[in-house]
């Protein structure tokens, strides 16, 4: 059947006007093998499958689409195997960790005046994680090398110790980077290797990094970034990411992970990510990534307070609470118990969503709702989502009956307004476990759950992690 609606789709393109061909939305996967690619109106399964070199049938396949007319506008759909070098197309590219113009220049096969000319660039040091620019594949000589990997000279190194750690000659090195020789080689100083068989889009990474994946790209107000580091050798990572201090753990000796918090009130933009890694040696190494953060899109709604509980907004009620559960919820240990998505704490329905900005009483948009509520009558049971460690189990003024749970790695849990508290401190839950029950206690206008995420010491919508896997 694909067979057959692909021939009717090239018969038809055959009888149609011959139009440039333009790609919208590109976004790196899985470097060398999968890219995403997010559908613009007007496209159509054929005209994508031209566009990155493949075919209909290999889309689909990836997809699980079983009919190829039907595609929708904004789908996210795997391109398997692309080809970033197919001549004449025009494709919007997301800026990626590691990507800087000399490897896109390589790994599209174009020319940096092509690059700085369509995106009306002017400093190359400005290019930021989550950019979109538009590269036009097949701009360069085809006969340049488009392969291999970009290597960081390291002190005292020659070309023919180079040469001999990836088994290539002098002569194709030199090459590849336009030299003739003799030459002289300066530590730090990026040069192309043209290893054949390797098929990774090549990175500009300092010595020992070989990989750095941070997702979601663009990172979203108010929700949970992952970052994953790989090395050749063991390392040691230290990082921030804006104000906040990474926390990096290393579960086996190459490969390095950190989850970070990005607060609900942190204004669009791009921010800075700074990475310091020392090798065994104590050699060290700088990495500067700047990261595009966007706004998150959230409402604003309003909440009137019964006279018996106006008095739950006084500050000298409500400060020291939170001071108490923010340092609890800041904490950190290696100790990983979470596993894969989490699971919902409540069966009801959702009643108000992570992020909303919210006035008490006619007050101030100044504050936010910092979880997920979820509607129930009251002694409705309350589920663990995941695995973990009972940190406090006790009445709050403001919370109500509360449960925290600590998941690890700078991952915590709460849940407040509780009838029934089914745990005590100390004690080791499994997902799925009944830790309470539904209620009405504390600062509120109904029975419900309120389930809170905090991740390295910020608020973070917990809804994220019911949808997206973190390692």
């Amino acid at each position: 059947m694909l067979r057959r609606l692909t021939l009717i789709l090239l018969l038809l393109a055959s009888l149609s006007p011959r139009l440039p061909v333009t790609a919208q939305g590109g976004e790196t996967n899985t470097p060398g093998s999968t890219t995403i690619h997010v559908v613009q109106r007007d496209e159509t399964l054929f005209g994508i499958a031209m566009q990155y070199g493949t075919t209909v049938e290999a889309i689909a396949e990836a997809n699980g689409i079983t009919d190829p007319r039907y595609i929708t506008v904004g789908q996210r759909l795997l391109i398997p195997n692309p080809q970033m070098n197919v001549p004449g197309a025009v494709v919007r590219y997301v800026i990626q960790p590691g990507d800087s113009l000399r490897t896109l220049t390589r790994t599209f096969n174009t020319t940096l005046d092509s690059l700085v000319a369509a995106n009306h660039l002017t400093n190359p040091a400005q290019l930021y994680v989550g950019q979109e620019i538009t590269i036009s594949q097949g701009a360069a000589d085809a006969s340049l090398p488009g392969s291999g990997i970009l290597y960081i000279v390291q002190p005292g190194e020659n070309l023919y110790r180079i040469a001999l750690r990836y088994h290539v000659s002098v002569t194709d090195i030199l090459k590849a980077n336009h030299r003739t020789w003799p030459t002289s080689l300066f530590a730090q100083e990026r040069l192309w290797i043209p290893v054949a068989e390797n098929t990774a889009i090549p990175k500009d990474l300092p010595t020992p990094i070989t990989a750095l994946e941070i997702s979601p790209i663009p990172a979203v107000q108010g929700e949970t970034v992952q970052l994953h580091i790989a090395t050749n050798a063991p390392a040691t990572i230290t990082g921030t990411f804006m104000t906040y201090t990474l926390h990096m753990v290393t579960p086996d000796a190459n490969q390095h992970y950190a989850l970070i918090g990005v607060h609900a009130f942190t204004a669009a933009g791009v921010y800075p990510m700074t990475l310091t890694v020392a090798d065994s040696s104590g050699l060290q190494s700088t990495l500067t990534l700047r990261i595009k953060v966007i706004d998150g899109g959230y409402g604003a709604e309003a909440i009137a307070l019964t006279n018996g509980q106006e008095n739950l907004l006084n500050p000298t009620l409500t400060e020291p609470e939170w001071e108490r559960v923010a340092t609890i919820m800041s904490g950190f240990s290696s100790q990983r118990y979470f596993n894969g998505l989490m699971g919902l704490p409540s069966t009801g329905a959702i009643t108000s969503e992570f992020g909303t900005r919210r006035d008490y009483n006619n007050g101030a948009l100044d504050t936010f709702h910092s979880g997920t509520d979820f509607g129930g009558a009251p002694g409705s049971p309350i589920f663990a989502p995941a695995a973990g460690i009972v940190v406090l189990a006790e009445n709050l003024p403001v919370r109500g009956n509360a449960t925290i749970i600590d998941h690890g790695w700078g991952v915590y849990t709460g849940y407040w307004h509780q009838t029934e508290i089914n745990v005590a401190v100390g004690d080791v839950v499994q997902p799925g476990q009944v830790i309470g029950t539904i209620g009405s206690t504390g600062r509120v206008t109904g029975p419900h759950l309120h389930w809170e995420m905090w991740v390295g010491g910020v608020q973070v919508d917990p809804m994220q992690w019911v949808r997206q896997n973190f390692p």
